[in-house]
């Protein structure tokens, strides 16, 4: 499954996922029933334990979904748990020094490559697929640019041999630009653009969330080059779609 999402970012297709942030292996499949590319789990914000997260990658799977989950932390421990889980890519917060980064994937890759651990587990079915998994399974990395450092680190993170795209969080960006939520603000949209410019020098996907579903919304990323794109989340979605009785 990643390896057939890193094609689809090579070949400059969009990747388009769905945003989890309930404990729900019910929505999750829901979600994955609705055309998306992949889906995201958040374990930074949403209420999703190790145990949660393997029932909600079973759900993702069972729709052809695959799983990926945006990390608390670049702990690489976690990480190594997620990946026997079965896990096809770890997108990783607020990343903002390499040598940090080339440090924590070393656990994210077989070796000789890195050091992972070798343990028997739903990614490689219980050990029926151990070395095939073992040679040929690479995970989708994404660090996500969400400080000014970030910015300011992005070409040298994208040019990371590991990493497949970088990815925007929004909120917190412009948070730590002063005004949070504020997407209008030059200090913004220049960060967006230096990201982007990053990418495109080391010819990696530039990638958001577009956190209101608002499917103009998502269209005008596209149009402006984004190709590893989350799109709203359960819960803001289902608020959305639930929302006007004020007005009845």
């Amino acid at each position: 499954m990643s390896s057939e999402l890193r094609s689809e970012l090579k070949r400059g297709n969009p990747i388009i996922a769905a945003w989890l942030t309930s404990a729900s292996p019910l929505i999750a499949e829901a979600m994955a029933s609705c055309g998306f590319n992949a889906l995201i789990i958040d374990m930074e914000h949403g209420p999703i334990d190790e145990v949660s997260a393997l029932t909600i990658f079973a759900a993702a799977e069972r729709r052809g979904c695959p799983p990926l989950v945006r990390m608390p932390s670049a702990d690489p421990y976690l990480a190594r748990r997620l990946l026997d889980g079965g896990v096809q890519g770890l997108i990783i917060p607020c990343v903002e020094n390499v040598a940090a980064l080339d440090d924590f994937l070393r656990h994210c890759f077989y070796p000789p490559r890195g050091c992972r651990g070798t343990g028997l587990g739903r990614g490689n079915l219980w050990g029926d697929t151990f070395e095939s998994h073992c040679t040929t399974f690479q995970p989708l990395i994404v660090p996500m640019i969400e400080t000014c450092r970030g910015v300011a680190m992005a070409g040298a993170i994208a040019a990371h041999d590991a990493v497949d795209a970088l990815f925007i969080g929004p909120y917190d960006l412009s948070a730590d630009l002063g005004a949070p939520g504020d997407f209008s603000m030059e200090a913004y949209k220049n960060a967006l653009s230096t990201t982007m410019d990053a990418c495109r020098a080391a010819e990696k996907a530039p990638g958001i969330h577009q956190v209101a579903p608002v499917i103009d919304e998502l269209r005008e990323r596209l149009s402006e080059g984004y190709r590893f794109l989350a799109y709203g989340t359960d819960i803001i979605a289902m608020r959305r779609a639930l929302s006007g009785l004020e007005g009845l």
